[in-house]
């Protein structure tokens, strides 16, 4: 099913193409962050121990790796894993571009999708997660008075309404938009606030907004606090949408082909343990406990939260949904969101280090 159209709203709003585009340059960036070049050998013990960082902005999704870090699968790959904050994966993308930074987390997106057509050393990898069918990660909330009241019915309802979305041109807006679309609308016909996940919990709760594009952990606080209920969920719009990516950077790759691929062996292993810890989408199979405090010690969110929350599913052998990636690409083109004419997917991806650890992993 091919993406709907990004409502032409979007390319009118010069504002947010500058956001996309605002990666910054390589040095400031670097600078920025005060970050030290990686990727160096030190002994330990008889063996040779390579230091590998991997930057992550603190949620579930990332889960695979914080289990892979706490059980000592990158130890056991040789790795060093030095785990460095970032707010977004957007703030990652020229660290890893200048090889400050190895390895990040983040959504796929435009503005990613830019930096590469910019010539930034960066390359889409491994899954994090995906929107399977019912898949309750990333929702369409509506306040409970307004269904309780009997006002919101169906989506041609979200008419006028004050919506809470994530950032233009990321993975949400692109299952928001089609579920616009099947309710016959489009984006000039509501009400959008551009608002953070932990921000549109709250304006629910407050009523400042009518409804919102809420991603897990927030969404079920909203719905644990009785402003909200969940109406729909991004999958039921667009099933197979690649939510969130592993990133490498490029002088990564050149200069230690075989840690990477490595590194990808050890996020395997803990896939396969937080792909055992899911029941219905929830971390209530194997190692339950143990699993959610360690998500709890990297996330900082309390265990019994992380207990009841919906997480999105990742590929066991951590493949990309590449034909999306090459569909929403092209719906950001058309809404005026890409720089660069001749942008392809096959520039933004590179598959063959996980592909080259599952294989290997398939044969131990």
């Amino acid at each position: 099913m091919p993406p709907t159209s990004i409502s032409p709203l979007l390319s009118s709003q010069p504002s947010r193409r500058s956001l996309l585009r605002g990666a910054g340059t390589v040095a400031a960036a670097a600078a920025l962050f005060g970050l030290t070049a990686c990727g160096g050998s030190s002994a330990s013990g008889t063996g040779s121990v390579t230091k590998v960082s991997l930057g992550h902005a603190a949620g579930i999704s990332n889960a695979p790796l914080y289990i892979a870090l706490a059980r000592g699968y990158f130890q056991a790959e040789g790795i060093d894993a030095e785990l460095r904050a970032f707010k977004s994966g957007g703030d990652m993308v020229a660290p890893l571009a200048s090889g400050q930074l190895d390895a990040g987390t983040g959504a796929p997106g435009a503005g990613v999708f830019n930096a590469v057509g910019r010539g930034l050393g960066v390359r889409l990898v491994a899954d994090t997660g995906k929107l399977d069918d019912g898949t309750k990660y990333s929702n369409l909330l509506v306040r409970k008075a307004l269904v309780d009241s009997g006002e919101f019915t169906k989506l041609s309802d979200l008419k006028g309404k004050r919506l809470g979305l994530y950032a233009d041109g990321t993975s949400t807006t692109l299952w928001f938009d089609r579920a616009l679309a099947q309710g016959g609308l489009q984006r000039s016909d509501i009400q959008a606030n551009f608002l953070g996940g932990p921000d549109q919990a709250i304006a629910l709760q407050n009523g400042s907004i009518d409804a919102a594009t809420t991603a897990e952990p927030y969404a079920t606080k909203a719905i644990e606090s009785g402003a909200a209920v969940r109406f729909a969920v991004g999958a039921d719009f667009y099933p197979g949408l690649q939510l969130g990516v592993i990133m490498y950077g490029t002088a990564f790759t050149q200069k230690k082909p075989e840690v990477a691929v490595s590194f990808m062996k050890a996020y395997l292993r803990g896939v396969a343990d937080f792909s055992a810890s899911l029941v219905d989408g929830q971390v209530r199979g194997k190692d339950a406990q143990e699993i959610t405090d360690i998500i709890s010690k990297y996330t900082e969110l309390d265990s019994a939260l992380i207990a009841k929350t919906y997480a999105a599913p990742v590929d066991s052998k951590g493949a990309l949904n590449v034909k999306g990636l090459a569909d929403d690409l092209e719906t950001y083109r058309r809404a005026g969101l890409i720089e660069k004419a001749d942008l392809k997917i096959e520039d933004i991806v590179d598959t063959s280090f996980v592909e080259k650890a599952a294989a290997a992993l398939a044969t131990t």
